[in-house]
Formats: C-alpha cells, sequence, structure tokens
C-alpha cells in the first residue's frame, strides 16, 4: 500500500512541471507561421528559418485562459521586445521598442491553433 501512494506521488510530481506547457502556431506577415513554445517562465519563439527569441513571462493568465504576456531585452542593439498573447481573439502582438530613440513598432501573428 505504502509503495503504491509512493508511486503516485511520485508520478504526479513528474507530469504537474508541465501543467501550463503550450504550443501556439500562428500565422506570421512575415514567415508565413510563428511557434510560440509556452513553458513555465518563458515564451520561446521561432520562426521556419531557425531565427527566434525567448521572452520571460511577467504577467501569466493562463490558468484563466485570458493571456500570457513576456519581455525581453537585448542590450547589444538597445532593444526591448515583449510579446502579448491572448486567448480570446487567438492572436499574438509583438512589439518592439528602441531604448535610444523611443521608436517602436509592432505586428500581430494572428489565426493562433493552440496545442495543450
Amino acid at each position: 500500500m505504502k509503495k503504491r501512494f509512493l508511486l503516485i506521488i511520485i508520478f504526479g510530481l513528474l507530469f504537474s512541471g508541465n501543467a501550463y506547457a503550450e504550443t501556439w502556431t500562428c500565422e506570421n506577415y512575415r514567415f508565413g507561421k510563428a511557434i510560440y513554445e509556452v513553458k513555465n517562465s518563458e515564451i520561446i519563439l521561432t520562426f521556419p528559418n531557425g531565427d527566434g527569441r525567448s521572452f520571460k513571462i511577467t504577467k501569466d493568465q493562463r490558468k484563466y485562459k485570458i493571456s500570457v504576456f513576456g519581455e525581453m531585452s537585448n542590450k547589444q542593439t538597445n532593444f526591448d521586445y515583449d510579446v502579448y498573447m491572448d486567448y480570446g481573439d487567438k492572436n499574438v502582438i509583438n512589439r518592439t521598442l528602441d531604448a535610444l530613440s523611443g521608436f517602436s513598432k509592432s505586428y500581430t501573428d494572428k489565426n493562433c491553433v493552440i496545442l495543450y
């Protein structure tokens, strides 16, 4: 009986770490497709050409199926990036801000398919 209980605890701990892991596949205006892997503390953006970025999650409302927000800074080029993933509209808004000039731009990846 104790062994069975111990196995249940071990398997529960093994599988609980990926409870909020998911993958978003979206239409991207530039590359045709963008893939977002949302893990426990980061969002990994990958394009078909192998390019991509990693964002640190700063606001996580996945539990309620509202949104996920992540941020990333590139000190070598003085750019700050953020990404907002919207469950309601199933799209992802990417923004870029030049820390020196203040110039910013954004684009939206649309028609996302979410796999859990």
